[in-house]
């Protein structure tokens, strides 16, 4: 099943405990991608659906 990016990404706010975002943090440092990144990864390996688009360091890159 392919799903297709939306156009525009939705907002989400949740809130975790301090060690759970601790931990985010940490992996987002080691693999040197946003936390963002590392959360929709995980979304994906649990089954949820995520454009694979979405996966990946949106962040510009410098010269």
């Amino acid at each position: 099943m392919k799903i297709e990016a939306p156009a525009i990404d939705e907002h989400l706010q949740v809130q975790v405990p301090t060690e759970t975002k601790q931990a985010l943090e940490r992996r987002a440092v080691e693999e040197r991608v946003p936390i963002r990144v590392v959360v929709l990864r995980a979304l994906s390996r649990d089954g949820i659906a995520v454009p694979s688009e979405a996966i990946r360091d949106r962040r510009k890159t410098r010269a």
